[in-house]
This record gives C-alpha cells, structure tokens and sequence, in this order.
C-alpha cells in the first residue's frame, strides 16, 4: 500500500461576512494577509475561472488560519453550502508532497477521493503588497458523504514562497503553528473507524481520542465530552468544533488579550499535559479558538 505522509496544513472558518472576521482576528492579535479572491477550475481538469470567494490568512511557522468568505454570491463557491449548514470551522486541510500519488494513497486505503483539481488566486506579495504573484495548488476533496466530519482537503503546494512571506510570520500574539483540530462527530464510533483508516490508530486520553498527523493533531470527541473540555462552546457544537494555535508565550497572549478587553477562560490540555487558554466563538468571528504554548 503507497505511504500516506500528511501534516496538518489549514483550518478554514467559513463566514458570510469577511471584513468583520478580519477585524476580530486583527483584534485578537494575528497579522492577516491582505483579500484575496479564489479562481480554480469548477470540474477537475477544466478551465481555471473566477470564483464569489477571497480569503484573509494568518500564516504561521506551521501550517495556517483561513478566513473565508462570500464577496460575490452571483459566482461559483464552495463556501455557499458550508454558510447554509452553520458559520464556523468547516475546512481542515493536510499538506501532501505530491497530489498525484497521495490520491494513489487515498484509493489504496479504501477512502473515496475525487481526483486533484488545479486551483490557483492571486495573493498580493511583498512587505508593502506592492506586487501580485499567483499561488498555486492541487487540492483532493475527500467525499464528504463518506467522511462528513469536515470539509476535508489534502493539498499540494506549488508556491509556498508566494504563501509563507517572511513579514506574515510575525504576530503581535505570537502565534507560531496550527496544533490541533477538534471534531465532535455525531456518529463517534464510525468516526473513530474513518480516521483510523486515513491516519492509523489514535491514542486515548479519557473520553478524548487523538490522532497524530506527520505535524499536528486531531482530536474526537463526543459533544458532551467537548462541552466539559471547552468552557466557551455553547449549543450548537458543530462538526469541526475548535482549532488550536501555538503561541510563543502563553502568558504574553494573556496580557494582550485582557489588553484589548477579550475574555478568556483557563484550562488544561486534553492529555494534561499543558495550561491552555480559550477565547470563545462570539469574539472570533464564530470560531472556538484554544492557545498554547509552543514547545
């Protein structure tokens, strides 16, 4: 059977109105990318074509945080049905070497996946945004009515340099890496069974089963396991129901956050092993988000 090495890449949070997304992540400490607007192809293979999308980003060492919105509802998007179904994190994304044979990979292990399609957006690029490049990449879509726990994505990137700009990497919050992602499927045992077909065995700590990537975490639970871990969640708790985010230092975040007056509630990992702080979904744009610190 082909290897499958997968890192955690992105997670996406899908909200009807951007600018006020962008703003609450601003507020809450994290250099954003400036808008930029999706293209790609509609059917795998065809022609490349303007989408009703753009996104900010917030780039890290590790991985990335995507804010995606609808800026022209007349055109093509993959975020139209994700808003209908909630606001909120939908899209969880694992970064392959190569899409053509992690798609091999895919089929081997018995997980329907549709073949990669070619996407690409223009990204402002520089420490001034004075220039244009296009970035480009491969994404597979899992089938998402065998494997409903998110808008799941393995992805291929061609430009990472036109991604991962030097200036973005800073962050007055200090944020260094997407760490985890927090599922609360409504069929936990059959969950359990599809991750481990994609990602090998998990771990168990309580009621909480974690999935180890090359880079970064899953995490499963039950909703009323992840109500007694999470003190912000309220009803309902959706699929893809928290991110993680590595900062430099956990009590410098504190102090900033209580700076610009944004709540937050203390809390231990999943495992133990860490303090970790929890802002709440109504002061990041409908997105549970935790924080700890980088080891």
């Amino acid at each position: 059977m082909p290897s499958l090495p997968l890192n955690l890449d992105h997670a996406g949070l899908i909200v009807r109105d951007l600018e006020a997304a962008r703003a609450a992540f601003e507020k809450l400490g994290f250099r954003l990318s400036s808008r930029s607007m999706h293209a790609g192809s509609i059917t795998p293979g065809g022609p490349v074509v303007p989408w009703g999308s753009g996104n900010h980003c917030a780039m890290f060492k590790h991985g990335y945080f995507e804010l995606l919105g609808l800026v022209d509802p007349s055109l093509h998007s993959t975020a139209k049905l994700m808003i209908e179904r909630y606001e909120g994190l939908h899209i969880v994304a694992m970064d392959c070497a190569s899409a053509d044979e992690a798609h091999r990979a895919l089929l081997a292990r018995r997980i329907p996946a549709a073949a990669p399609a070619r996407l690409e957006r223009d990204a402002a690029f520089g420490p001034h945004d004075d220039e244009i490049r296009r970035a480009r990449f491969s994404n597979i879509y899992l089938d998402g009515e065998q494997y409903p726990e998110a808008r799941f994505i393995v992805i291929e990137h061609g430009t990472r340099e036109v991604l991962w700009q030097p200036h973005l990497l800073s962050h007055p919050n200090g944020a260094t890496g997407l760490a985890a992602i927090y599922f609360c499927p409504a069929d936990l045992p059959a969950t359990l069974v599809r991750f481990e077909r994609l990602l090998g065995a998990p771990t168990r700590h309580g009621d909480a089963y974690r999935f180890a990537l090359g880079r970064g975490v899953f995490w499963v639970l039950s909703p009323e396991a992840m109500r007694d871990a999470c003190p912000v969640l309220d009803d309902p708790i959706h699929r893809v129901s928290a991110a993680c985010i590595e900062v430099a230092s956990l009590p410098a975040l504190r102090a900033l956050l209580s700076e610009r007056e944004i709540e937050t509630h203390a809390a231990r990992t999943l495992d133990g092993s860490q303090d970790a702080l929890w802002v709440a979904p109504a002061q990041a744009s409908h997105a549970a988000l935790q924080f700890i610190q980088s080891r």
